[in-house]
């Protein structure tokens, strides 16, 4: 499962002091630029149109790319961390062996850090000498006001461990863009306005979730698209971008895209082809239908329309017609088999809590003997702590736990529930799971170490916080509760680093403040902070 979809804040862990590096594999060698195509303007010749994000590093390994800057037109980073174990198997792995270790995004156990998944194939990508340089282009609007301060510290900062203190610092706005390094790579952060010009061809990377995140910062789902295949093609080439190799993704296992949005991955891939005027038919069609069934009748052999048309019919009460349009979206497209569960995920990332859950307890109704049982049942959970109904969220958690005990995530959300609700011992008992699950999880290693703290077991709690730190030393919460345990410790000097460092990474946070104040009570010479995070 994607660390976005924890519970507690469950992010991947890195370390920069690493054997491996982007020179795994052949050296690296520039793509020949001579009559590659401008996208919009000539067909792009290779489109590879996926269901999960992280089988474009199966294409791009597959293409034998190498040494490129990836244009990566996202709601998301998916540039989390990987261990350097899990960059050597793929980097032996021939690229027909690839796709054994992608991680489906319902997966619960384990493997997090031992596959590549839709959060974090961007990253072996880097280590692995496919891309050397990173654009992310967020929808429009997110990087408005201090929409980009917000993406810095909520998403970057605040999620992504691995993410030195360098590295933070080095991350700087100019104009509308966000430039810096971030894990090793140098990265660019823009909207489609302010895309930068490239005198190389791009390796271009969409997600489809681009056109229904209405940001990066609040990854809120829209319904319908903010913008079509057609017009955000149009923008790109007038930057005058080229490539030879495109790969989408639908992203609707998650929720990230809505069912009913999946005919953008046909006006896309038209789009990308050439066929503008078919992309733009399609979109027009979409934008001034009047109802499903018009959609049907025009587009027959679209299984969005019909979902679409099945939803339709169950509002207005004529049962048999819902599942007969149904059935037929499911046997044009499978996928649609488990639609009640992506629109139920599309609920969840946009916080309404109680309608998410009563659409899982209706798929689970619905597909009793389902593939992902213990998934929604974790995702029930989810919904029930959130909704204060405590003791069935414990009992929902219990029950994930019996299906999938080699979760840590799972085992972490249950033992912070646990420790709310007094019972420290099972609380401990959980957490210590999830960190033997997991030993480079930095967010584990915090909620230990924090737990320990309550019970007065201050030299153990220190070691678990710090540990924490250095697994993510850009989280700030991290570095103001290893200040906090430091001063109770008496280690004062150590703890104004700390609680510098927390400063920086969240200016004018008042626990820091009030820790800062302390530690200069007690001696320890504890100056102002008067540096403010990028960008």
């Amino acid at each position: 499962m994607s660390p976005r979809d924890a519970l507690t804040v469950a992010a991947l862990g890195f370390t920069l002091a690493c054997g491996l590096g982007a020179g795994v594999g052949p050296p690296p060698r520039k793509v020949a630029e001579h009559r590659v195509p401008v996208i919009g303007v000539e067909p792009v010749r290779a489109i590879h149109l996926y269901e999960n994000h992280s089988s474009a590093l199966i294409a791009w390994r597959r293409a034998g790319v190498r040494d490129r800057v990836l244009v990566h037109i996202d709601g998301h980073s998916d540039l989390d961390w990987l261990p350097d174990a899990a960059i050597a198997r793929l980097a032996a792995a021939e690229s027909d062996e690839l796709a054994g270790f992608e991680l489906h995004p319902y997966t619960l156990d384990d493997t997090t850090h031992a596959r590549f998944a839709i959060w974090n194939f961007v990253y072996p990508a880097v280590r692995l000498g496919i891309v050397r340089d990173y654009v992310w282009v967020v929808p429009d609007g997110t990087l408005a006001g201090n929409g980009g301060d917000d993406l810095v510290r909520g998403l970057i900062f605040g999620k992504m461990q691995g993410i030195g203190l360098d590295e933070a610092r080095s991350l700087h706005r100019v104009g509308g863009v966000i430039r810096g390094r971030l894990l090793g790579v140098p990265t660019t952060i823009c909207e489609l306005s302010d895309l930068p010009e490239f005198d190389e061809p791009v390796l271009l990377d969409v997600d489809l979730d681009f056109l229904t995140t209405r940001s990066a910062t609040s990854q809120e789902i829209t319904e319908r698209p903010w913008i079509d295949p057609p017009s955000l093609v149009r923008r790109l080439a007038a930057r005058g971008l080229r490539t030879d190799l495109a790969t989408v993704s639908y992203s609707t296992v998650g929720g990230y895209l809505p069912p009913a949005c999946r005919w953008l991955g046909r006006a896309m891939t038209d789009a990308l082809e050439g066929a503008s005027e078919a992309a733009t038919a399609r979109a027009a069609a979409h934008a001034g239908a009047t109802s499903w069934r018009e959609l049907t009748e025009r587009f027959p052999d679209e299984a969005s329309a019909w979902y679409g048309l099945s939803l339709e019919e169950a509002r207005a009460g004529r049962a048999d017609a819902a599942e007969g349009a149904r059935r037929r979206a499911i046997t044009i497209d499978p996928v649609f088999e488990d639609a009640q569960l992506y629109e139920a995920d599309g609920l969840w990332t946009n916080g309404r809590y109680g309608e998410a859950l009563e659409a899982y307890r209706d798929y689970r109704r619905l597909r009793p003997l389902g593939p992902f049982g213990a998934y929604v049942l974790r995702r029930e959970a989810g919904c029930l702590a959130r909704l204060m109904r405590d003791d069935e969220a414990i009992e929902a958690f219990r029950r994930v736990v019996v299906a999938a005990p080699r979760h840590g995530d799972t085992r972490l959300d249950l033992g912070v529930l646990l420790r709310e609700r007094g019972d420290e011992e099972g609380a401990l008992d959980e957490m210590r799971e999830a960190r033997r699950l997991l030993p480079e999880q930095g967010s584990y290693a915090m909620a230990l170490g924090m737990s320990l703290a309550r019970q007065g077991s201050l030299d153990d709690a220190l070691s678990e916080i710090l540990d924490a730190v250095r697994l993510r030393p850009s989280w700030a919460h991290a570095q103001a509760n290893a200040g906090g345990l430091l001063l109770e410790a008496g280690r004062e000097t150590e703890a104004l680093l700390h609680l510098d460092a927390a400063a920086f990474l969240s200016p004018g946070d008042p626990q820091v403040l009030r820790l800062l104040a302390r530690a200069s009570r007690t001696g320890g010479g504890a100056r102002t902070v008067t540096r403010t995070a990028a960008p």
